[in-house]
């Protein structure tokens, strides 16, 4: 038998079989995924697909110049502008990437907002992002270049190393006074006075590298080399000679004779037609050898302007062009791309002729 509520009572529907009684709070119809449909709409998920991708591809760029920033021996002879453009070049993109796709999805009209428009917008952020990297890998590149022939060709007289020679040779004069050559470190010998950055760089680099000496001249003859020597080109020639890029000399025969790699430099370089015979023989005369640590008593046999410039060139050299080739790579997805959307505008209209009966 049926029930059926008093004639005093009313009922209300809300667009299907919730009713309630008079007075009761009203009833809500079930939750829809309305927030999740707002949360995903076309607008949300192009600025964050866009965002994602955009973070993705500046992951290695903003790493290799954290990395230069975080390189002692790059800031020293570089300085710390190149890597921080990068940085703040790819967090500027970003921005102007989300920037972007906002107003244009607020203020273009609906008609526009296709499938063409979105890649056209792609594909300028991600072409404007290979053209920064291939603009900030040029003086990358230029920069490890001009300072690795600095510190291998012309390390005493260079405007980018000829202080920290300077402090070098004041430093070797110390450590070879009889006060100071039972020292542990130059820091403990009477005259020493702390000079940053040029000290400090100097003990970092000997105990990163295991090195000693910069730009070190084993004897006074050989030091007078290049003072005797003109035109500037057999200066250059000569230093070229002498600094090589050496770890530890080596000795021919049971004698142990070190080897004059200079000398032996210097006469291909007359072989050459390069080098006077006069300047080859004053170069032979000077052998390969090390002067003591400064801030330890280790005596590596390694010399440091000579692995400071490997480093230059290895590390930062290698960023520079690794930066310019990822850049080159994005231009070229980009107009990859843009032939895509093309092609994809030909079928189109092909298939929309053929359905009409063209």
């Amino acid at each position: 038998m049926a029930h059926y509520p008093p004639a005093d009572t009313q009922t209300f529907s809300y667009g299907g079989p919730y009713s309630q009684e008079e007075g009761a709070p009203p009833m809500m119809p079930p939750m829809q995924s309305g927030g999740q449909k707002k949360l995903f709409n076309p607008k949300n998920v192009f600025i964050g697909t866009g965002i994602i991708l955009l973070m993705m591809l500046c992951i290695v760029p903003v790493w290799n110049a954290l990395a230069l920033l975080s390189d002692f021996n790059y800031t020293f002879w570089a300085g710390s502008d190149i890597p921080t453009w990068m940085v703040s070049s790819c967090i500027v993109i970003i921005l102007l990437y989300t920037i972007t796709v906002t107003v244009f999805f607020t203020a273009a009209k609906p008609q526009v907002q296709t499938e063409q428009t979105i890649m056209m917008i792609a594909n300028i952020f991600i072409t404007l992002l290979g053209l920064v990297l291939m603009l900030v890998s040029l003086p990358l590149s230029r920069q490890s270049i001009a300072t690795y022939n600095n510190l291998m060709y012309r390390c005493d007289y260079s405007e980018q190393t000829h202080r920290l020679y300077e402090y070098s040779q004041v430093l070797h004069n110390i450590r070879r006074t009889p006060a100071c050559v039972e020292k542990y470190t130059v820091e403990e010998c009477p005259g020493y006075e702390e000079a940053p950055p040029y000290t400090t760089f100097l003990k970092e680099m000997e105990g990163t590298f295991r090195c000693s000496g910069f730009c070190y001249r084993p004897s006074g003859e050989a030091a007078l080399i290049e003072s005797k020597m003109e035109p500037e080109r057999e200066r250059y020639l000569a230093n070229k000679g002498f600094r090589q890029d050496h770890i530890t000399p080596l000795t021919l025969g049971p004698s142990g004779t070190a080897l004059n790699l200079a000398g032996a430099r210097a006469k291909q370089g007359q072989l050459a037609g390069q080098v006077p015979p006069s300047t080859v023989g004053r170069v032979t005369e000077a052998t390969i050898t090390y002067p003591p640590t400064l801030f330890s008593d280790a005596n590596y046999q390694a010399s440091c302007e000579g692995m400071a410039a490997r480093d230059m060139k290895n590390f930062s050299g290698d960023v520079g062009f690794q930066t310019f080739y990822q850049g080159i790579y994005l231009v070229l997805i980009a107009i990859a791309t843009g032939f895509l959307k093309l092609l994809g505008f030909c079928v189109r209209r092909d298939t929309e002729y053929k359905a009409r009966g063209y």
